[in-house]
């Protein structure tokens, strides 16, 4: 999928050229979309910590807990309507599915355990129920990455590039805005 380059600016001011990211559609609509900028976990090498069992598992918590909090940068996109209720459905049928596989999941055990003949083969068959609702939650978890876009801010801390935009996007910034340093999208200043 195509990307562009923006001002940071532009981006968190919402004062790109009026085109769906997703759809290329023409729209007023805007999404607020939050991205984390410093990257990863925050973690590193602490990881380590897993190697040592249960004290370096404890180590690895108090780490994760006491780590200082990411830096958010929000972002103002062009967002048709159609182009959210997909995002919307395929995190709702995500968070149903995987909410489904617990519940099955549970119910597994619970009759895995029983000293029933039987219980071992409804337990067995409600696992592959619960396994096939992770696999579709995962599916799921896909579909709603696809259906935004992707942040990321450079280490200079001036441009965003916009990933997994559509191509339509991608002409209305290249065809709009003054030409900036590096070839970037920058609006208009009169």
């Amino acid at each position: 999928m195509p990307q562009v380059t923006v001002f940071v600016d532009a981006a968190v001011l919402g004062t790109l050229p009026p085109v769906c990211v997703k759809d290329g559609t023409p729209t007023h609509d805007h999404l607020a979309i939050e991205s984390e900028v410093s990257g990863g976990t925050g973690l590193g090498v602490a990881w380590l910590l897993v190697l040592f069992g249960p004290i370096g598992w404890l180590g690895l918590i108090v780490i994760a807990v006491m780590r200082r909090p990411s830096d958010i940068l929000t972002v103002r996109l062009p967002f048709s309507e159609q182009a959210y209720q997909r995002y919307r459905g395929a995190r709702r049928m995500q968070h149903t599915l995987f909410l489904v596989a617990v519940v099955v999941a549970v119910l597994a055990l619970t009759a895995y355990r029983t000293l029933h003949p039987l219980g071992a083969l409804a337990g067995a068959l409600l696992g592959l129920c619960a396994l096939g609702a992770v696999v579709g939650g995962l599916l799921e978890w896909r579909r709603a990455r696809s259906s935004t876009v992707g942040v990321e801010l450079d280490a200079s801390r001036r441009w965003v590039t916009l990933t997994r935009v559509h191509p339509d996007f991608e002409r209305a910034i290249d065809g709009s805005g003054a030409p900036s340093e590096y070839g970037r999208w920058a609006p208009d200043v009169h």
